[in-house]
């Protein structure tokens, strides 16, 4: 636009300068005429005036279509060539001119499309060897991701900032309060924490306890001790009490440049260790006074050596009946205290085989047992806890052999019936019922390792029955155990997923060590080192100010510059009004879908919450604004993140272009839609933009915030107004 504006006025001052020399010499030329060739020439100019006039608007009109028809085949195309040339540079080799203009423009066009055909392929040449490269990078970064994603303690890596630069899903699940519940209170959206990179990892934990445990590190370091790391305790989401450990990062020259938390949820080990403290001081105020009694009955004995036999016999009887006391409680306390150990196993899926070979291994170092396993055993899964099983099943042996005095069993498992059955075999009779039950009521012991549970506390732990037979043969018999059947848990599938490149969680950002805090300097940040929300709302209609309502609003997060996909917001909303047929035909929401959802008093302050500290984009942001500002009074949610909009951005880059809505920059810079119209889609398309924009902007000399804004306050687009 303003290169069109250049060119017509250029156009009007040359030819006002070329009618301002023909009038000088047409005064000159007159100067020089005799009188009564001006007489002549003032007569035929009077009397030809209309065809004067006439061959004067020709000539004018004339020049006009010329000068426009130059315009259009030579000036116009050749601004549009240099923006598609840099675009085919820069963003998108794929991207081809369009053959309009004069015969040379055109010329020009289909030179430069065969070059670009050719750079193509060398392009591509060259990413597919980064491709390669890459994969091989990211093979690696993918293990740490796999492992990390699998560890039992949430891990949080942060900058000296206290800036989160790598978390697993562990951490998520503790400290984070981010839910896509549609049951959402108002008291969650005003306490929710959400998680992040580039987020501050006090909002999530105590800053005084991360600042004294760093400060208790720093004392270590300067003391040089072996065990430099700290401990405290912090709560997490939905009240769970954590065990953190802080370790500091040192660089080549030690000197502290970030810290990990290491996180686990001592929750129930603390109810556990309550529960088992008061069963200890129950079992103290229950065997005190027993033991008082017999300590003053064997005192007066000692005493009294010469008392008569009644009493002595007295004192007897107590010192019998306060240890027969003692004993009971120190039966009900062991029991109870089997029951609370129970309660801490936890029963995790395993392959049959790996338990068994463990137990085989065991049997014939420990026992001396054979045991033979037969191989179809690999694929079945049993949930089980590993230790306490396998403790039992090595009891059974153990008891096995001295009941049938063999060292040698077949051992067999199968499903059936949504079952699985393990049998023991061996060459003789079953052992008897009464056996059995006197096994039950038996506390496992193994060599020297001792369970302090019984083998029918296991059994029933497991949900799994036991008792023996004999084959139809009536010279094998076998021991059977019966247990619940369980499918092929999800986490393998998972395993193998996690460690291909295509899957890499979006955990890493190691950059932000380096990287400045939140400063209020912010205009001049590079674009390329600030982090951004790029949101987008969906309506009821397209009149902020005639009672149109937001019904949904999706948001993503860009940080050093990189899109997160696993860092998003996306919440509908029930606009507490009908929506327009028309606006459901785009967008796809209909009425149903919003009962029961949130209203926007509860929705605004979360993603408020979730926006704080970043830059806010959105593809034609004077309407999502003009949405926000509107609810402000009601809702007491104020916005006053600066503000980038991909529409006016790409009007800087591509003044030349016509069309600027999402549709054509996209087909423009080569980028794909994924959602189309829906508030999350779109927020994610608006975000592969702004990041496509981003090293075009520099190309125009735009580096920083403040430089792109008021670039964009100059584009034409700006004018829009909601």
């Amino acid at each position: 636009m303003k290169k069109n504006i250049k060119f017509w006025w250029f156009a009007f001052a040359c030819l006002t300068l070329t009618l301002i020399v023909i009038l000088s010499l047409a005064v000159v030329f007159w100067q020089q005429l005799p009188a009564e060739d001006q007489i002549t020439i003032i007569r035929l100019a009077r009397q030809y005036v209309g065809y004067i006039f006439i061959a004067a608007v020709f000539v004018l009109a004339g020049l006009g279509f010329g000068l426009d028809w130059i315009f259009r085949l030579y000036i116009r195309p050749i601004g549009k060539l240099a923006e598609e040339t840099r675009l085919i540079t820069s963003v998108n080799p794929a991207h081809r001119i369009r053959l309009e203009g004069g015969r040379h423009v055109i010329q020009l066009a289909t030179a430069i499309n065969e070059s670009a055909d050719r750079y193509e392929a060398l392009h591509n040449q060259v990413e597919n060897k980064i491709q390669v490269a890459r994969a091989e990078a990211d093979e690696e970064k993918n293990i740490l991701a796999a492992i990390m994603a699998e560890l039992p303690e949430g891990v949080l890596i942060c900058n000296t900032d206290g800036q989160i630069l790598l978390y697993n899903k562990r951490a998520k699940l503790f400290l984070s309060d981010e839910s896509n519940d549609k049951n959402l209170s108002k008291t969650a959206s005003q306490t929710g924490r959400f998680i992040g990179l580039g987020r501050s990892v006090f909002a999530l934990i105590d800053k005084h306890l991360i600042v004294h445990a760093l400060d208790e590190i720093a004392d270590k370091l300067k003391r040089e001790e072996a065990d430099i790391a700290s401990y405290f305790v912090a709560v997490g989401r939905k009240n769970r009490f954590l065990r953190i450990e802080s370790v500091p990062i040192l660089d080549y020259r030690k000197q502290f440049t970030g810290f990990i938390l290491i996180i686990n949820d001592i929750t129930k080990q603390l109810e556990a260790d309550n529960q088992l403290d008061l069963l200890l001081r129950s079992f103290g105020r229950g065997a005190r006074s027993s033991l008082a009694s017999i300590r003053a009955a064997i005192e007066a004995i000692i005493e009294y050596p010469k008392m008569d036999s009644q009493q002595l016999q007295q004192l007897k009887e107590i010192i019998h009946q306060e240890s027969i006391n003692i004993g009971e409680i120190l039966d009900i306390t062991t029991s109870d205290y089997a029951r609370r150990f129970r309660t801490r196993w936890p029963l995790t899926p395993m392959l049959a085989g790996d338990m068994l070979a463990a137990v085989t291994k065991k049997a014939r170092e420990k026992l001396g047992i054979h045991l033979q396993v037969e191989n179809s055993l690999r694929e079945i899964w049993i949930k089980v806890d590993s230790y306490s099983i396998a403790s039992a099943l090595l009891f059974l042996q153990c008891r096995l052999k001295e009941n049938t005095g063999s060292r040698e069993f077949q051992c067999r498992l199968f499903s059936e019936n949504r079952f699985i059955h393990l049998d023991f075999i061996w060459q003789g009779r079953p052992v008897k019922m009464e056996t059995l039950r006197t096994w039950e009521e038996q506390i496992i012991t193994v060599g020297d390792e001792v369970l302090p549970s019984t083998l029918k506390e296991v059994i029933a732990h497991h949900e799994a029955e036991f008792w023996s037979h004999s084959y139809a043969d009536g010279r094998r018999a076998y021991l059977r155990l019966l247990f619940p059947a369980v499918e092929m848990p999800e986490i393998g599938r998972i395993r193998n997923l996690t460690i291909l490149p295509q899957s890499r969680p979006e955990f890493f950002d190691f950059d932000l060590f380096s990287q400045p805090g939140q400063k209020p300097e912010l205009d001049q940040r590079l674009l390329s080192d600030l982090t951004y929300t790029v949101f987008d709302t969906e309506t009821t209609g397209l009149n902020p100010k005639g009672g149109d309502e937001i019904i949904s609003i999706g948001a993503v997060r860009i940080v050093n510059n990189r899109l997160l996909h696993e860092e998003c917001f996306d919440r509908l909303v029930d606009p507490q009004r009908s929506i327009p047929f028309e606006s459901t035909q785009i967008h796809g929401i209909q009425q149903e879908m919003l009962i029961g959802q949130p209203t926007l008093d509860i929705v605004l302050p979360l993603f408020h919450q979730f926006a704080q500290g970043t830059i806010l984009i959105a593809h034609n942001a004077a309407f999502d604004m003009r949405m926000l500002q509107l609810k402000e009074e009601d809702t007491g949610v104020k916005f006053l993140n600066p503000v980038l909009d991909t529409l006016l951005l790409s009007a800087v880059v591509h003044p030349g272009q016509k069309n600027h809505n999402l549709e054509g920059i996209v087909e423009r810079l080569g980028i794909s839609i994924v959602g189309r119209h829906t508030a999350l889609g779109d927020a994610i398309t608006t975000a592969e933009i702004f990041l496509t924009l981003i090293p075009l902007l520099a190309e125009q000399g735009i580096y920083t915030l403040r430089q792109a804004r008021a670039a964009s306050r100059k584009t034409y687009y700006s004018r829009l107004k909601y």
